[in-house]
Parts: C-alpha cells; sequence; structure tokens
C-alpha cells in the first residue's frame, strides 16, 4: 500500500425534510441540522487524532473493530484543534517510528498496534 491522503465523509440520514433533530423536539430550542463534511487527513494525523484527542481512548481490543477506529476517527475530528494536528503529528511519528522514546501514556507498542488498525481499517500505511 502506498502513503497517501483520504477523504472522510460524514454520513447521516436525516430524520425528515433533511433536518436531523436531536432527541424529542423543544420548541423553546433551535433546529439543529446535519453538516457533512470532508477532512483530508494522512497516516500520521490518524494516529494522532487517535491518540491526543481527549475522549478518545481506544483499549488493545478496540483496536480489532474497523467500526470503533472509524467511529473514533470521526468523533476526533469535530472535537479536536486542526490548526496544530500537523505539529502535533511530528512528534507521535517520531514516537511511532521510534526515533524518540515513548512514554506511558504513548508507548511504541500501542502505537504500532494502532498504526495496524488504521491500516486495516483506512488503508493507508505510515511513509517511513
Amino acid at each position: 500500500m502506498m502513503p497517501g491522503s483520504l477523504a472522510l465523509r460524514s454520513v447521516s440520514r436525516p430524520v425528515g425534510s433533511h433536518v436531523d433533530t436531536f432527541g424529542d423536539a423543544d420548541p423553546n430550542e433551535p433546529v439543529r441540522i446535519s453538516v457533512p463534511i470532508t477532512a483530508h487527513v494522512s497516516f500520521a494525523e490518524l494516529l494522532t487524532l487517535l491518540v491526543t484527542t481527549p475522549g478518545v481512548c481506544l483499549t488493545y481490543a478496540d483496536l480489532v473493530r474497523d467500526d470503533v477506529v472509524r467511529d473514533s476517527v470521526r468523533f476526533a475530528l469535530i472535537s479536536t484543534d486542526l490548526l496544530s494536528l500537523d505539529q502535533r503529528s511530528e512528534h507521535v511519528m517520531a514516537v511511532y517510528q521510534g526515533k524518540v522514546p515513548g512514554s506511558r501514556a504513548l508507548s511504541f507498542e500501542y502505537l504500532q498496534s494502532l498504526g495496524s488498525a488504521i491500516t486495516r481499517a483506512f488503508g493507508l500505511e505510515a511513509a517511513l
């Protein structure tokens, strides 16, 4: 497989008339709609999203489930600072490649397992 960018497309199913409401209708609240987004991310950015986004806590058991990995990426994309993603991904990839030591929070072994899950779920490999 070749390294590359991946276009992630958010897919929603509107409740009716192209409007996706969350929960029961509340006349005191504004109507909310589903907004599809497309993000182009690299292997390094996927890896970084999955290890640095608060609220994304994938266990080794989660890494064998492609649907869990994909859902975690979707959550990470909407809840992280994408402007600093490139900078953070440089450090994460350095640990992934064994160029700098990991830590308890960012171990080499876990990153290797996560990298395998990304390759399997999205078809991207690390550019080494």
